[in-house]
């Protein structure tokens, strides 16, 4: 679970520039959007889109020729400038600057009723927060955008908000949301994408297949790693294909623990984006420590991560960086005795997975399990300079005494943020628009009888089936007439999950909802609730509620009955 850096971001800040390039060949859109535009000035924007300029800067310099008598134009065409200013200013990562004249360009489109030219302003505002490390005002953003999709006039920012909220679901763990996108993208808008010879189409089997790693799914890894690779040369003439398969590579091996070949495959890719960009791969690198670490290497896991924090964009970077970074240098510290050191890294620890979980629960609804974490850290503690402190005994119990009351209130307040983030979540669920189960359907298998099966198995969730305790693997099979083995692999090719989670996910979401709204169901025991939906014991169905929600059953029908 890991959040992007500057230098995976900037292959999507070039590749943007299609899409103004597009709207000013007259390619994207109707000639209605181009009347107002003179034809000087599309010839004007058409070379600096077209010039192969050496540098960035020679590019920018281009445009602020134009940009600098803008005040010569009227005001469609002045609108049409602020957005190509701020299409390279994102490319060369100027984000700040693109965030103000981003306002400008937006306010002007509102006012002139530019439609198309103010959503395009939202979808570079969106672009140049993700850039500046402002992702919780860049998600919102995309999210209204991938709204779009359905109206023509934007289908293609609308597919792009969409992948990029595939992103932000990937960097926070949540790999099956971010694959559903993904492959609902691919089997609906495909054709669309494939027809503009557009790259984003083919790069979307290079994220599935790392999608399907971290999801431990081998066949379609490597079924979505050969399409990459049989089809980069049709659309990547720079090697950069080459070096994003490596990474793949790189990321497989590291999911089978073959730390030894991912670190030589991350080092290869990591300076081939170094050479480019005059930036490191933060997330590539958190995970070359980790090789590193596991092999016994610590001073080569401390330096990869010292690379990280020495770089001039980490003071940005930092604010949303994946709290493993700084759990690496925990474990690191422990190990080399330098406890002044650990202790510092422990609290940053604590204070980047407040950060992450509040982005990750309040901008994308869930919750990474603080408390889990934070016991893991506190339980490798060495306490043992505290045993000879005789002396300061009685100090020691005043102190544990005052910590157990500090717990008691911080959990109580903890648990009813989560209690309150969770109504949240599940009133924002029913209010949402689904995606049903047919849209995760992956394409390598996509055929009627698989499609069948999975209507079928939507049937039996809408009937209640899974509720029942005798909801097996041979049970469900038996009763959609098919075998164990098939109703699996359809399970976990399709629905990106196993038979068993995807039974626990089905009762725990209904009884969320069956809790909230029966009073009569919260007086019953908690043995009596997990009978109800078809768990044989009160421990199996805790555990998984407990999984989902962050909180106990009985805690969260304590806060419920409070609420009520």
């Amino acid at each position: 679970m890991i959040f992007q850096n500057l230098s995976r971001f900037k292959f999507r800040s070039i590749a943007i520039l299609l899409i103004l390039f597009c709207w000013f060949n007259d390619k994207a859109h109707g000639q209605q959007d181009m009347e107002g535009i003179s034809d000087s000035l599309i010839t004007q924007v058409q070379k600096i889109y077209s010039e192969n300029y050496e540098t960035g800067e020679q590019t920018l310099s281009a445009v602020n020729q134009i940009f600098k008598n803008i005040d010569r134009y009227n005001i469609k065409e002045q609108v049409a400038i602020y957005l190509v200013l701020i299409d390279f200013q994102i490319a060369e990562g100027k984000y700040e600057e693109a965030i103000e004249n981003c306002h400008i360009s937006r306010e002007m489109a509102k006012q002139n009723n530019f439609n198309y030219e103010k959503v395009l302003s939202n979808f570079y505002l969106a672009t140049a927060f993700e850039g500046n490390y402002e992702y919780d005002k860049s998600f919102k953003l995309f999210k209204s955008l991938a709204q779009l999709i359905n109206d023509s006039n934007y289908e293609y920012l609308a597919i792009t908000s969409e992948i990029e909220m595939a992103v932000f679901y990937e960097l926070i763990g949540k790999y099956r949301d971010a694959l559903d996108i993904k492959l609902n993208i691919y089997r609906t808008k495909g054709d669309f994408l494939k027809k503009r010879n557009d790259s984003w189409y083919y790069r979307q089997f290079l994220d599935m297949s790392n999608l399907y790693n971290e999801l431990g799914i081998e066949d379609s890894t490597y079924y979505y790693r050969n399409l990459y690779k049989k089809h980069i040369d049709e659309f990547l003439d720079d090697g950069r294909g080459r070096f994003l398969l490596l990474k793949n590579e790189a990321n497989i091996d590291f999911k089978d623990e073959k730390f030894r070949e991912s670190i030589d495959n991350y080092r290869i890719y990591s300076n081939w984006v170094f050479n480019r960009f005059k930036e490191y791969d933060t997330p590539l690198l958190i995970n070359k420590s980790k090789a590193h670490l596991a092999l016994g290497e610590v001073d080569s896991a401390l330096s990869n991560l010292n690379l990280i924090k020495n770089q001039a964009i980490f003071l940005k970077e930092q604010k949303f960086i994946s709290p493993d970074f700084y759990k690496l240098y925990i474990e690191i510290y422990q190990k080399t005795g330098e406890e002044v050191l650990r202790k510092e890294y422990e609290q940053k620890y604590y204070n980047a997975l407040e950060t992450y979980n509040s982005f990750k629960f309040n901008t994308l609804d869930n919750l990474y399990d603080i408390d889990k974490q934070r016991i893991l850290i506190e339980s490798s503690n060495d306490t043992k300079s505290y045993k000879n402190k005789v002396s300061y005994l009685w100090y020691a119990i005043s102190a544990i005494v005052l910590f157990f009351i500090a717990f008691f209130l911080w959990k109580q307040k903890k648990e009813k943020r989560k209690f309150n983030d969770l109504m949240k979540r599940v009133h924002n669920e029913s209010t949402s628009v689904a995606p049903p189960i047919s849209d995760a359907t992956t394409i390598a298998i996509n055929d009627e009888k698989v499609s069948a099966l999975i209507r079928d198995i939507a049937a039996l969730k809408k009937e209640g089936f899974f509720l029942k305790q005798k909801t097996t693997l041979y049970n469900t099979a038996k009763k959609l007439k098919t075998n164990t083995s098939y109703l699996s692999s359809v399970i976990n090719n399709n629905l990106g999950t196993t038979f068993s989670a995807f039974v626990n996910d089905i009762r725990i979401d209904y009884i969320i909802n069956e809790l909230k709204t029966n009073k009569q169901m919260r007086s019953y025991s908690v043995k009596a609730i997990a009978e109800e939906i078809g768990y044989k014991s009160a421990d199996s169905f805790s555990k998984y509620f407990k999984q989902n929600t962050g909180l106990s059953p009985s805690t969260f029908i304590k806060n419920i009955n409070k609420k009520h």
